[in-house]
């Protein structure tokens, strides 16, 4: 197809002049260019999206190394909120928790009480009294004490756990208990030096309830603004829980030696 440059006018195939505007076609004339076909665009690229994102309510079990029981001591007395996190990535293990350390460093104060009641002996007035029944005795009620009073800490943790806005699950309240208790059983080694030393490991004690505050919005998921109300309550609670399984556990063991030395007596 061909046009006049002149005028535009379409010219047929082969004319010479513009019938127009006369003016000569050849070598004037241009051929309009052939419409290209719209080239598509291009697709847009994929949108990408993230994969959704897994909530969990409980700590990834096995996510952090284990630690033993020698470590376990040390990093919870010296570093206790790093090793509480630590405590959190392992599943709770009841058996473990009692068997493997609580009746072991409860024995701590058994022992040290056997030693001085049993073994070295109490001076009033200048005179020495030491008896290895009463050694195993003492020992005897410091070890079922020191384990039932963890197993009850644990118990009364899980019972206030909903008053406190804390998760009820009674293997973590079982494993703040515990490991919380490691202070105190650790200071049970000063009992070799007699009752006058008790306040002293007392003092130590306290440092227990440091660590079952620091340990409970990590195993418990307590409220920060909530975990000085929950601590208190617990300690008064195992406090008269305590004295009452004193006076029962005492009794028992007492009246089991005493039926036994009585036996030993009349033969």
């Amino acid at each position: 197809m061909k046009f006049c440059t002149s005028c535009g006018n379409e010219l047929r195939e082969g004319v010479k002049f513009c019938p127009s505007c006369g003016k000569p076609t050849q070598a004037e004339t241009v051929e309009q260019p052939k419409s290209q076909p719209p080239v598509a665009p291009p697709p847009p690229p994929p949108v990408y999206q993230a994969p959704p994102q897994q909530a969990y309510n409980e700590p990834v079990y096995g996510n952090a190394k284990t630690s033993n029981l020698i470590q376990r001591v040390i990093n919870i007395l010296i570093k206790p909120k790093e090793e509480w996190h630590v405590v959190a990535s392992e599943k709770p293990d009841a058996t473990k928790l009692i068997v493997g350390y609580a009746l072991i460093l409860a024995a701590i104060p058994a022992i040290a009480s056997f030693i001085k009641f049993g073994v070295i002996g109490v001076t009033f007035w200048g005179y020495t009294s030491r008896s290895i029944a009463t050694g195993i005795q003492y020992g005897i009620v410091q070890l079922i004490s020191a384990v039932l009073g963890a197993y009850l800490l644990a118990w009364v943790i899980d019972l206030l756990a909903p008053s406190f806005d804390s998760k009820k699950d009674f293997g973590r309240s079982l494993q703040l208990a515990v490991y919380s208790s490691t202070p105190q059983w650790v200071a049970g080694i000063l009992l070799i030096f007699g009752t006058g030393i008790s306040m002293l490991i007392l003092v130590i004690g306290l440092y227990a309830i440091y660590l079952l505050a620091v340990g409970m919005p990590v195993l418990k998921n307590t409220p920060k603004e909530k975990v000085v109300g929950y601590v208190v309550v617990v300690i008064i609670a195992l406090i008269i829980i305590s004295f009452v399984m004193a006076l029962i556990i005492g009794g028992i063991v007492g009246l089991f030696f005493g039926a036994k030395m009585a036996g030993f007596g009349g033969m």
